[in-house]
């Protein structure tokens, strides 16, 4: 009887052990899988954030007719610099999915496009700019509709 009570007390323990760390290593993949998504979450806002940022000085530098064109065409240029829209596209390309990572660098390609029209001395009006900004406002979108479907997987 009492090696049938010690083996019945060791398989409770192992079971116990057994089950109290089955759900901890549940427990922890959940919260680095909630973790994770937080921190992509921060760098996609961030990233959104600079080209936004970076948007509205190439618009404002398209605005400003009344500047010489070197002058419209550095405030252009300073614009991603300024608003760190590339390093801020390498960190979201580390966390990202494939196909937010793409979406990024679309959205980044088009807002250079943007830059670089109103470099060329187009201005707000100009059908070349405008078609620019209709550009890159498209990529911007289709990043953030992958974002938010990256956001929301398990």
């Amino acid at each position: 009887m009492e090696l049938t009570a010690l083996v019945a007390t060791v398989v409770g323990a192992i079971i116990g052990v057994g089950s109290t760390l089955t759900t901890d290593r549940v427990r922890w993949r959940r919260d680095m899988g909630e973790r994770d998504r937080e921190t992509m979450r921060t760098v996609s806002a961030q990233f959104l954030e600079a080209l936004t940022e970076a948007r509205d000085a190439i618009s404002d530098a398209s605005r400003s007719g009344h500047l010489p064109l070197d002058e419209r065409a550095e405030l252009a240029r300073a614009s991603t610099l300024a608003h760190g829209v590339h390093a801020k596209q390498y960190q979201l390309e580390l966390l990202a999915t494939p196909e937010v990572a793409q979406s990024a660098r679309d959205a980044a390609y088009q807002l250079l496009r943007y830059r670089d029209t109103v470099v060329a001395g187009h201005v707000r009006d100009d059908p070349e700019c405008a078609q620019a900004r209709r550009d890159f406002r498209e990529a911007r979108q289709k990043l953030m509709a992958a974002m938010r479907a990256s956001l929301s997987r398990p």
